[in-house]
Order: structure tokens, then sequence, then C-alpha cells
């Protein structure tokens, strides 16, 4: 009879192990298939289907960094800062350094500045060499009138990726707000070499250089005329001395 039991324990168990099995199983495959759904979905710009499938996957593996991380991502597509910002929370873990820039850039757009250099510093701490975390960085930097850190920012994204066009054009605005023109300017050349356009800045550093060569021209065409005004004045004064002298002699004779 002990015998029976003790079989009849083991089978029991076996059972659970098998279901757990099974079940964990049938989890993860919902998850992954609902996570590749959510993807496409939200690829080709279908939102609220997207966030469906990403709910669905959190519904089969509740602890998902993944599913929190690309719902995160759709409905900072949509606008959805605050939403966003919490689906990142809930991904972050330790190494997870995507997490921090993308909750990183949602606090940016969201205004937070403190939190946002936060999160970016946080990736620069886990991956010392992203030139991306640097850039975004010096652009909250930026944003909040820290010129040179942002400045020193965009040189390090530039040295670890030195194509990087956007730090290349980022710094060249940094430079202008500093009336830095001259630094301004070869930064917005590079980053046009790079296949960069930044026309709005590039128009303003160019109309400011034509605006000098203008004043220099203008000052210039000032003198001649200030001289040829001169001048004509002198030979009016000529004029009318040897009118005097002229009638001055004739009275004498």
């Amino acid at each position: 009879m002990l015998k029976q039991r003790s079989l009849l324990k083991i089978c029991l168990l076996f059972l659970i192990i098998l279901f757990s099995a099974g079940h964990n199983s049938y989890a993860q495959n919902s998850e992954e298939e609902a996570l590749k759904k959510g993807t496409d979905y939200g690829r080709h710009g279908s939102y609220d289907e997207a966030i469906s499938e990403f709910n669905k996957a959190l519904e089969a593996s509740p602890s998902s960094a993944s599913a929190y991380y690309d719902r995160g991502f759709i409905y900072d597509k949509k606008g959805s800062l605050g939403e966003a910002i919490s689906d990142y929370t809930k991904a972050i873990d330790p190494n997870f350094t995507d997490a921090y820039y993308n909750r990183g850039f949602a606090y940016y757009k969201k205004g937070a500045f403190d939190q946002a250099i936060s999160d970016y510093s946080k990736v620069i701490e886990l991956s010392p060499n992203s030139p991306d975390a640097y850039y975004g960085r010096g652009l909250v930097y930026s944003k909040k009138g820290n010129l040179n850190e942002a400045i020193s920012d965009y040189t390090k994204a530039i040295k670890v990726r030195p194509n990087f066009a956007l730090a290349y054009d980022a710094r060249a605005v940094a430079y202008f707000a500093k009336k830095d023109y001259i630094k301004s300017l070869a930064d917005v050349n590079k980053a046009g070499s790079l296949g960069f356009r930044s026309r709005p800045l590039k128009e303003t550093s160019t109309n400011l250089i034509n605006s000098g060569q203008n004043s220099t021209n203008q000052s210039e065409k000032e003198l001649r005329q200030q001289s040829n005004k001169n001048a004509g004045i002198d030979l009016v004064k000529i004029v009318f001395f040897s009118i005097a002298i002229i009638f001055g002699l004739c009275l004498i004779v």
C-alpha cells in the first residue's frame, strides 16, 4: 500500500512537471508570436494593433521586458510620452541600455531635461563608447543652454563615430549660438560633406558672412563717397581762391 502511494505521488509530480513545461512552452510561444505580430504592425504604422499584440504578449508573460520595451516604443511613436516612459521603466534592467536611452529621449521630448541627462549618463556609464548617448545628452545640454557641455558631448560623439553628421550639425548650432561662426560654418560644411544638409543654419551662416562682406563693401563705398565729396569741396575751394586772386590782380592793375 505504501509503495502504491509513493508511486502515485511520483506520477502526480511527473504530471505537474509535464503540465508546467507545456504551459511555459505555450506561454513562450504565445509571447513570441504576439511580439512578432506587434513588431510587424508597428513597422507599418498600425500602432493600435501593435499595442494590442504587445498586450497579449504581456498576458502570456507578465514580466516580459521585451514586450514592455516594444509597447513603450509604440507609445513613444504615438506621442504618448507618459505611457512610453512608464513602459521603458518596466523594461529597464542593469544592462538594458536601450531602455535607458529611449526613456532619456522620451524625457527630452517631454521637457524633463534633468531626467533625460540622468538616463543618458547611465547609458554612458554602462557603455562609455556610445556616440548616440553623447549626442543625446548634448542635445539636452543645448536645450538647457549649457553650450560648453553640449559641445563637449558632441565632440566625444564625433571622436567615437568620426562620420556622425548629426553630431557635426548639432555642434554647428551650438557654436553658432556662442557666436563662434568660423567653427560653426566648418561643422556645417563637414556635415554637408557627409550628406547632411542644414539649410537654415548654413544660410544664416552664409548670410552672416555676406553681411560682413556687404558691411565692408558698404564702408568702402562710403569712404569713396566721402573722398569724392571732399575732393569736390577742395575743387570748389581752388576755383574760389583762383577767382579771388584774379579779381585782386585786376584791381591792382
